[in-house]
This record gives C-alpha cells, sequence and structure tokens, in this order.
C-alpha cells in the first residue's frame, strides 16, 4: 500500500501565497491580472455583495425562506454568445429573482490545455458559432467574466474542475461569481484518469481554502459539494463521499456548502439520501470542531444516459424537479431536452425554467411525508456511510484525508463505472421493483451484513415479480433503463 503525505491540514498563509504565486497564477497570461488579491476581493464585493447579487447569500436567504431556486446552465465559446443566452433565459422565462446560473467551462479549460481553448476561440470567431462546449474563462479572463456578471441578474456558480480548477476559480472569484467546489473524489471517479487522489486532494485544499479566504473578508461563499458521478453509483456511496468532502472542505475554513446530489430517480431513496447526508456532514463537523458550519441541500438531475426523444426527456427533467422539491431540496439545477444530442441552447433552458416554475407553483406545500418505507432507506444508508467514515477514519489514525487514499487502494472506496484507473471497479449495481439503486456486489466495501441483506432482499422481489435471475445481463439493461424509448406495438 501507497505511503502518503497528505492530511487534512489547513493550508497556512505561506503555503497558499506560495502556491498561489509559483503554481497558480502562472498556467496562463490572464494569470497576472489576479496578482493583488485584494483588488481583486473589493471588485467581488463590489460586484456580488454590493449589487445584492451573491450567490451564498441568495441561496441561504431562500433556504430561510422556504423558496425554490432554479438553476439553468449555460456555456459558450463566446463572451457575447454567454451574455445573449444567458439575458434570453432571464428574459424569456420566470427565473429572476428566484434563481442561479451554474456556468459550464469547456472541455480544454477543464483540461487546463488553454493552447486548445485559444483555437476553439478563434475557430468560433471564425465560423460565427460556438466551437466549444463551454466559455473558456481562464482565456477570457476576469475583466470578461466580470463583463458577464454585469449583463445578469442572477448570482452565478463556475462549473470548472477535473484535475486542476484552481485558476478557473480565482478568476471566477475575482469577478463576483461563485466556485471553488470541494470535490475531489468526484473529479477523480467522474472525470479523470491519471491524477491520484492525494495529488487532487491538495489541489482541492487549495480551492477550498481560496473561497474561505474570500468568504473571511466579507464576500460570502458557498462552494458545491457534489455526488454527481458517473450517474451509475449507489445513493450510499454519493452520501459518504459527500461527508468526506465536507470535512476536508471545512479544515480549510469554508462555512457554507451547496450540497449537491445527482439523484438516482427513485424519489424515497433520493429523499433518503438527501436527509441522510445533511445530518451526518453536520454531526462529522460538530465532531471533529467545525461547529459553525451550513449545508443547504440541493439536487441534480440524473447524471446517466438521457432518452433521445422530446417527451422521455421531459419526462425525465419533469420527475427530477419533482423529487428536489418534495425531497426538500432549496435550489434546482435544470437540464435541459437538447442535452440527449448536445449542449444547452438557450430556447431550450428557457423552456426548462418554465417547466420547473409551473411545477413549483402546481406542487405549492406538498411534500414528501414521513413514511416507513422512508425511514429504513433512511436507517440502511446510515449504517452504510457510517461504516465506510469509521472505517476510513480508523485507517487514517483519525485523519480523512490519509484514511480515504488508503480507502481507494484497499477497495473500500470504489464505484462501479468510472475512467479512473485507482477505481477497483468491481461493484455491480442494479435496479429493484421500484427502481431503487441496489448492490447485486458490494466488492470490497465494507458494508455491515445488515445492508447487504437488504440489498439483496429489494432484488430478490424483482427478480421474483420479472420471473428472470438476478445476474450480468441485468446490471448491463440496467443501465439503460432511463434512456431505452418504449417499444410501439403496430
Amino acid at each position: 500500500m501507497a505511503k502518503y503525505e497528505i492530511r487534512n491540514k489547513r493550508l497556512t498563509d505561506e503555503e497558499f501565497f506560495r502556491i498561489r504565486k509559483e503554481e497558480v497564477l502562472p498556467q496562463w497570461e490572464t494569470g497576472r491580472d489576479l496578482e493583488n488579491m485584494d483588488e481583486c476581493i473589493s471588485a467581488a464585493h463590489e460586484l456580488s455583495v454590493g449589487l445584492g447579487r451573491n450567490y451564498a447569500i441568495t441561496l441561504r436567504d431562500a433556504n430561510e425562506q422556504g423558496i425554490h431556486l432554479l438553476q439553468p446552465q449555460f456555456g459558450r465559446a463566446l463572451t457575447e454568445y454567454m451574455i445573449d443566452g444567458m439575458c434570453y433565459v432571464e428574459d424569456e422565462s420566470p427565473l429572476v429573482p428566484a434563481g442561479l446560473w451554474n456556468v459550464f467551462s469547456d472541455s480544454y479549460t477543464r483540461k487546463n490545455n488553454y493552447k486548445m481553448a485559444a483555437v476553439g476561440i478563434e475557430r468560433s470567431i471564425q465560423e460565427g458559432t460556438t466551437m466549444l462546449n463551454g466559455w473558456p474563462i481562464v482565456n477570457f479572463g476576469v475583466e470578461e467574466a466580470r463583463k458577464i456578471k454585469r449583463a445578469v441578474k442572477s448570482p452565478m456558480t463556475l462549473n470548472s474542475t477535473d484535475e486542476d480548477g484552481r485558476l478557473a476559480s480565482e478568476t471566477a472569484l475575482a469577478a463576483g461569481w461563485n466556485a471553488c467546489n470541494c470535490r475531489s473524489i468526484t473529479e477523480c471517479m467522474a472525470h479523470c484518469k491519471n491524477i491520484r487522489l492525494d495529488e487532487e486532494i491538495h489541489i482541492n485544499q487549495y480551492e477550498s481554502r481560496l473561497a474561505a479566504i474570500y468568504h473571511e473578508r466579507g464576500v460570502p461563499q458557498s462552494p458545491h459539494i457534489s455526488c454527481n458521478l458517473t450517474g451509475y453509483d449507489s445513493c450510499g456511496f454519493k452520501s459518504f463521499i459527500m461527508v468526506v468532502q465536507a470535512l476536508l472542505g471545512s479544515e480549510q475554513g469554508i462555512k457554507q456548502f451547496y450540497l449537491e446530489f445527482g439523484i438516482n430517480m427513485n424519489m424515497v431513496q433520493d429523499a433518503a439520501m438527501m436527509r441522510v447526508t445533511k445530518k451526518l456532514c453536520e454531526e462529522y463537523c460538530q465532531r471533529f470542531g467545525y461547529t459553525d458550519v451550513r449545508f443547504i441541500v440541493n439536487n441534480n438531475m440524473f447524471q446517466g444516459a438521457f432518452p433521445p426523444r422530446l417527451e422521455e426527456a421531459s419526462a425525465m427533467m419533469n420527475l427530477a424537479v419533482m423529487i428536489g422539491i418534495m425531497g426538500g431540496s432549496t435550489a434546482l439545477v435544470l437540464k435541459c431536452q437538447d442535452e440527449a444530442f448536445a449542449t444547452p441552447t438557450k430556447e431550450g433552458m428557457a423552456a426548462s425554467v418554465r417547466m420547473a416554475r409551473h411545477l413549483d407553483t402546481l406542487l405549492g406545500a406538498l411534500r414528501l411525508p414521513d413514511n416507513a418505507a422512508l425511514r429504513e432507506e433512511e436507517h440502511m444508508l446510515e449504517l452504510e456511510v457510517r461504516a465506510m467514515m469509521e472505517k476510513c477514519l480508523e485507517a487514517g489514525d483519525g485523519d480523512i484525508a490519509l484514511g480515504i487514499c488508503l480507502g481507494v487502494d484497499a477497495g473500500w472506496v470504489q464505484t462501479m463505472i468510472s475512467p479512473w484507473k485507482y477505481n477497483r471497479g468491481n461493484v455491480l449495481l442494479m435496479r429493484d421493483a421500484e427502481n431503487a439503486m441496489r448492490y447485486f456486489n458490494c466488492g470490497d466495501m465494507p458494508l455491515p451484513n445488515e445492508v447487504k441483506q437488504y440489498h439483496l432482499d429489494k432484488l430478490k422481489s424483482r427478480a421474483a415479480k420479472e420471473g428472470r435471475p438476478l445476474d450480468f445481463d441485468m446490471v448491463v439493461s440496467d443501465l439503460q433503463y432511463a434512456s431505452r424509448l418504449p417499444i410501439i406495438q403496430k
């Protein structure tokens, strides 16, 4: 087993500013515009707090008032395309005032390939259309990011991480956006191949400390802890990695987290995941001395394959919004029908906002009531997450950063599908008769016997109902259960 130097320890000011000067700002020429942090923080305060468009404050207030914030996603190659598209959605849908923006950077930016992002920008100008699947924030730099911030009415956050999102986050925060997603484990398992987890945690420690510095100096931040992964993951595993990330981010000084749940599309199981995760994030943070941290529950949509037809895609999006509202989410991240084939269009996103806001109106104060099935699901999830947490804490002698790295090596920490070469990948998942996600084989994960038996019993009920065996064919078939179009009898 490898030996690791990583520890869950706050970066000192000396360490932080050394990394900033030597590793982060020199990554691309636009980093020069961020050298004066005092000026960056002052401008960010003016553009977010000063204009009443601070992401963290808006999220906190909505949570306290019981308001649902709708959160469309958008990313185009050029700044003028971004402003045109985002203003279109705000003008053609009821996004304002109860809305947020999730802005995507392009794939080259996420992989720190800024030279190729520059090529994409030039081609977009020449072709008169977007040739990138997001906005290349690092190439355009802080002044262009501020231009977008001034043009739109809703607070914004940046979704740009993969291996190293530090310069992108620096740019976004200095422009008055929210950023610095706290999700090193998710990034490795969802978007990376070769980077080691200890290296990714070290990178993410910088981003978390950056967000905390802005927060401490009067520009509140609410970094996302996401469990979106690849879309084919158990609710218990998702909850576990979010609790781990809560400890890692809190150590760096973050005071408010946006818990972003990539749902599995079973209302009872997803609601249980949201409740258990928030409870255990608070409990473990209290245990390690982080006593003043706020966690706000929000949901994203299913991260697996979407069906390639408007009607079925709309049904999935409607279900996701209903799960978020009835499960207790504050913000609802939206997809649109275009995404079965391409990146979101402004027309598609405006339509999704209108659909989601009307569902919010129709559901009113209706919430998922407490019931035996929900309590049982919460109990099993809590048993699973506690077992995983305690195993990793024990391995790391109380240090979760070390323990999670050792857990990956030992195969305790793994999921079914991942591009990451360090993921052991001998976990198998399938749906039960109610389409909840269950373990068919939990591999080397240290799950309590009670949890294993619960999952097996649920799967046996499906096998009996369908009159077919539980086997690998069922695992494969379930990968497309949501994207497969129905057969029309003629």
